[in-house]
């Protein structure tokens, strides 16, 4: 049997159409047309003068194209837009070098929010995006810095002293030696060459002065270790290691399309919970009716904001699978519970199960590095726990008895324990791990997003926002493939 001719070097009687290149059900070319219903218009205008600037419609399929396949160095980019079919189609045969491509991801922060947002508004009219209830969730994303970059501040500023040092003592050995020179050789020599090693000196002191400069900025202490490429990221747990990281945050919906995505470089997710609620409201103009979050968010001033603002939470302040269990030290499991004595809000008392009364004793003021309470501390008058015939079942402390502390959100506290513990609100609570933990899954698997490679705090939630914005346009592009959403016509 003959084979088919083959010929490299074969003309075109006609020029081959662009559209043919990538077949119909290909999942870039719905991909494309939801970027075609975004507003492109708050993207920097081009300039009159000098050559005319790339479409941003274009820039824009290009970049979340990359971010949804796992391609996001502006470098490899630029490779693809000369020999990938599905990036050539996406681009127009427009091929913007890396810097260009650099250039429009951190210099557009505004405009790339506003795509982001718009993503979710064209959601919405496809019947998806639906703030019913949302779960927020967090995680560790590993920083574009080396672990072996860090140091105490106290460390930068000894290492400052020392470049300061060493360039001193390089120039008076530079001086002595034109002195040297001058008596061999006379005065020709200009005398204002910059050693090598003054420069290399040089260099070193402007990148730590920048540096402490970034960190006294930041309110960093001296015990803080920072980044010498990277001063906002900071070292995290993640797992039984420490790595270089930020803070990612996401709000995902029950259809996992994302609402908010945001990056903080606070370890802890303490103070996400209002930042989430208020980002959503800024950007979509609507809060969660239903929010749901696992411990790391709770909190009695959390609480007392949901129920403000008439959103329904479920998070609670153990770990999931002590949820309805009293909290108990493991030694203290045989002492009775917080939850065995009675509140009398009115006279501001607690009654023991003997039937003692605990007054306020005490109010102290605990501050941390990210959050801060007073808690009131309530007792039996002196001896009364002493000679209590249940004392064994209740405290260890036989000279002051048994103390139960409180705070201003601690009926807050109660109020979401009670709810969750129901089996409705156990129900509500499980779907967490259905929605924003696959996400991250999503995103960090599938589209191999391990680390951010911008640096700064800002750029970073520029990139994160992309990101975000690429796995709703993924997400809405395979419910049209599977034919259960429709796509708006333009208008």
């Amino acid at each position: 049997m003959p084979f088919r001719p083959y010929e490299q070097d074969q003309m075109f009687l006609l020029p081959p159409s662009l559209n043919e290149w990538v077949r119909q059900d290909n999942p870039a070319r719905v991909f494309s047309e939801i970027i075609d219903r975004l507003d492109t218009t708050t993207f920097r205008q081009q300039k009159e003068e000098g050559r005319p600037a790339y479409h941003p419609a274009m820039m824009i399929k290009v970049l979340l194209w990359g971010y949804a396949t796992g391609v996001r160095s502006s470098r490899k980019i630029e490779e693809k837009l000369e020999e990938d079919v599905v990036f050539m189609w996406l681009a127009g045969l427009e091929k913007p070098d890396f810097r260009t491509l650099c250039l429009f991801r951190t210099t557009n922060k505004e405009a790339l929010e506003k795509i982001f947002t718009d993503v979710i508004i064209v959601a919405k009219t496809m019947g998806m995006a639906t703030l019913g209830l949302v779960a927020l969730d967090g995680s560790k994303v590993r920083a574009n810095s080396g672990i072996n970059t860090f140091k105490n501040l106290r460390d930068w500023k000894e290492l400052l002293k020392e470049a300061k040092d060493e360039a001193q003592r390089i120039i008076s050995e530079a001086e002595n030696i034109d002195k040297e020179e001058d008596k061999i050789h006379g005065d020709n020599k200009r005398g204002d060459e910059i050693p090598k090693e003054i420069e290399k000196a040089q260099d070193r002191i402007e990148k730590v002065e920048a540096l402490i400069k970034k960190a006294k900025e930041l309110g960093k202490e001296d015990e803080s270790r920072v980044s010498l490429t990277d001063a906002e990221a900071g070292l995290m747990h993640k797992g039984n290691t420490s790595i270089p990281a930020f803070n990612a945050q996401l709000a995902v919906t029950e259809d996992q399309l994302i609402v908010y995505a945001d990056v903080t470089a606070e370890p802890v997710d303490v103070n996400q919970t209002k930042k989430a609620v208020e980002g959503m409201k800024k950007t979509i103009k609507e809060k969660p009716e239903i929010l749901i979050a696992d411990t790391g968010y709770a909190g009695g001033e959390k609480f007392k904001y949901l129920e403000d603002n008439k959103i329904d939470g479920y998070i609670p302040s153990e770990d999931e699978r002590r949820i309805g269990i009293k909290k108990r030290q493991k030694a203290r499991e045989h002492l009775f519970a917080k939850e065995d004595f009675t509140y009398n809000k009115c006279e501001d008392k607690y009654t023991c199960p003997q039937g003692e009364i605990l007054g306020p004793t005490a109010r102290t003021q605990f501050k941390s590095k990210y959050s801060k309470r007073e808690v009131t501390t309530y007792r039996t008058e002196r001896g009364t726990c002493t000679i209590c015939p249940l004392r064994e079942k209740c405290t260890t402390n036989i000279k002051l008895g048994r103390a139960i502390t409180r705070d201003g959100y601690e009926e807050y506290r109660e109020r979401m324990r009670e709810k969750i513990n129901t089996t409705e609100g156990r129900l509500i609570y499980r779907k967490r791990k259905c929605l924003a933990e696959p996400v991250f899954g999503q995103i960090k698997i599938r589209n191999g997003f391990g680390q951010f490679l911008l640096r700064g705090l800002e750029k970073v939630r520029i990139e994160w926002k992309i990101v975000a914005t690429a796995h709703n346009l993924l997400k809405m592009t395979a419910a049209i493939m599977r034919k259960e959403k429709i796509l708006p016509a333009l208008v």
